[in-house]
């Protein structure tokens, strides 16, 4: 390569590339270059903005940004000195001790699992007093009908009508019908939120 317009040339056996030392598509070079400018104790383990600004006075290769983002997230010193920059989450409020079987149930939905005769989700109700389980496979796509006819079917006509329904906010406990059909019944609804840190 030699010297042209100023952004790319060879010299004394090292490639250039707007002033800065090209480093070619090598993996091993290119980490053991991140290692030195990241890992050092007098370097003291840079944020993402500050190590790319180090690198790029001297180094130049096409995926420079993406490589020091992915060399951080693998980096176990920064993971556990990370600063959370989100807002603090509210007060977590334990349960209430369930009085008796059945009074006080959970609802949940694991999946999307591999497909098995047309299902691909398992329904989970869990008494709170006894932590017994019912299961019930259904597809991911079940609507509130569809969880309340489960519900008729599996539980109520087994253990009678819960007292209190904890589910988390997702769209088939969330609806507006499973609202309605809560206060007919007269069972108080839970609906807890989506992610604890």
């Amino acid at each position: 390569m030699e010297k042209n317009d100023g952004l790319a040339w060879e010299e004394d056996g090292m490639a250039y590339m707007k002033g800065r030392i090209y480093i070619p598509n090598n993996k091993k070079l290119r980490e053991e270059i991140l290692r030195e400018h990241h890992d050092p104790a007098d370097i003291g383990h840079l944020g993402q903005h500050r190590m790319l600004e180090l690198l790029k006075r001297t180094y130049w290769w096409l995926e420079l940004k993406e490589n020091i983002k992915k060399y951080m997230q693998g980096c176990l010193k920064c993971q556990q000195n990370k600063v959370q920059h989100q807002r603090r989450v509210g007060e977590l409020h334990p349960l209430e001790i369930s009085k008796g079987p059945w009074q006080e149930i959970s609802i949940d939905m694991i999946g999307p699992l591999p497909s098995s005769n047309g299902m691909n989700t398992i329904l989970v109700i869990v008494d709170q007093f006894m932590k017994m389980i019912r299961l019930k496979v259904i597809t991911t796509n079940i609507s509130s009908e569809g969880i309340v006819k489960i519900y008729k079917d599996k539980i109520w006509k087994l253990h009678g009508v819960p007292r209190t329904i904890l589910s988390n906010r997702g769209p088939q406990f969330a609806s507006k019908f499973m609202e309605e059909f809560t206060k007919v019944l007269e069972t108080k609804r839970k609906l807890s939120t989506a992610y604890h840190p």
